[in-house]
């Protein structure tokens, strides 16, 4: 049974524990990490993908205990050129936490090579970097404010059964538009409330194991509508909602029982999303540059690049969909 949540809920009980799985449309559930026994254990991530028609930029923290991992990767649609870069470290001190609230926080990082921070207000997120020989290729300048709309959003708690120390708890927020640059070397992607297409993917978890994880993601205009779609491997108990769905204008459709076709031990295959009701019926085509797939490896993911084509239900017709930028993740959790 599908169980939607209405109320502000702790996500840890007095024992620290998760007891409790659902789903909401708000951002209804209280992170209350102090309550959580384990704070090491804990795998705190933010991932913004911000893009254009002209490109697309990826950039993600995560922090766990005293190690901290970034990632960076910026894509030419037109081109299809591909950099990325990655940091993963061991600090003596445990790593500046990511913001906790969406409005207020700030993380930041300084080495050599690079100088990051993402600082939250009530006025909005921003992402500033510089990274000196990004890739061993070209200095790389972010400066993105990044202003939330209005809209609803995915937010999920996947408890384990037999575990209840751990849990998967993650936001997908598509509500976004960004304005500002993002350079590598002399070229400029310039970014504004018109052109920019931007998801947040805000996850806490603590898992008894890792696990492969895969992620389809985008965000589009289609026929003067805003479209963003976000489909996932299970993780944990999901059997009171998945974080399958996908949003027209601000609105979010929860998406059942998903039947997802690919080989996903090839990153040239083709994927293919469906349900019994034909509501939804899309297919993910990898791009290709001589031959092979636009993809790259970053750190501990790999991120495929390609198109996306077929219909998805809007209201009671089905809206076309054809050769929308998109991509899918893989990785380890």
């Amino acid at each position: 049974m599908k169980q939607i949540i209405e109320n502000t809920k702790p996500l840890f009980d007095e024992d620290g524990e998760v007891k409790f799985g659902g789903w909401s449309k708000f951002p209804l559930f209280e992170y209350n990490k102090d309550d959580y026994g384990a704070p090491k254990q804990l795998v705190e991530k933010d991932s913004y993908f911000i893009s254009s028609d002209e490109m697309g930029f990826y950039i993600s923290v995560e922090t766990e205990g005293s190690e901290l991992g970034i990632r960076i990767i910026l894509i030419d649609y037109k081109t299809k050129e591909i950099v990325r870069d990655s940091i993963r470290k061991k600090l003596w001190l445990d790593p500046t936490p990511l913001p906790q609230s969406p409005n207020l926080g700030e993380f930041k990082y300084n080495d050599k090579k690079l100088a990051m921070t993402i600082t939250n207000t009530v006025d909005g997120n921003y992402i500033k970097c510089d990274f000196i020989d990004f890739n061993n290729y070209k200095n790389l300048f972010v400066k993105v404010k990044i202003r939330e709309t209005n809209g609803e959003s995915m937010n999920i708690i996947a408890p384990f059964d037999k575990n209840p120390k751990s849990f998967y708890h993650k936001r997908f927020v598509p509500n976004f538009t960004a304005d500002g640059v993002v350079r590598i070397g002399g070229k400029d992607y310039n970014l504004n409330e018109k052109n920019s297409f931007v998801y947040l993917d805000w996850s806490r978890y603590s898992l008894p194991k890792r696990q492969k994880f895969q992620m389809f993601s985008t965000v589009f205009d289609n026929n003067e509508k805003r479209v963003a779609i976000n489909f996932a491997s299970k993780v944990g108990n999901n059997r009171r909602g998945s974080e399958n769905c996908y949003f027209i204008n601000g609105k979010m459709t929860k998406v059942g029982r998903l039947r997802v076709a690919g080989d996903d031990k090839s990153n040239e295959s083709d994927w293919e999303f469906s349900t019994v009701d034909k509501r939804v019926g899309l297919r993910f085509i990898p791009s290709k540059t001589g031959g092979k797939a636009v993809l790259c490896k970053c750190d501990n993911i790999t991120v495929v690049f390609g198109k996306l084509n077929g219909t998805l239900a809007d209201g009671d017709t089905l809206m076309n969909i054809d050769g929308i930028n998109a991509h899918m993740i893989f990785t380890q959790i």
